[in-house]
């Protein structure tokens, strides 16, 4: 394999984590969103309490 070969591994695996990365983290805004939504809209006259 050459050097050349090498970087380019190196350049996808990069691309690959800040892409799972971005991609986590967008989907964690979105299930943080869902739970306000939820919390604030579907449960609107119940009481937010731990068991």
């Amino acid at each position: 394999m050459s050097k050349r070969s090498i970087a380019n591994v190196d350049w996808a695996n990069q691309l690959e984590s800040v892409i799972c990365q971005f991609v986590k983290e967008k989907l964690e805004l979105i299930v943080r969103e869902e739970i306000k939504h939820f919390l604030r809209i579907e449960q609107a006259g119940t009481p937010n309490r731990r068991n």
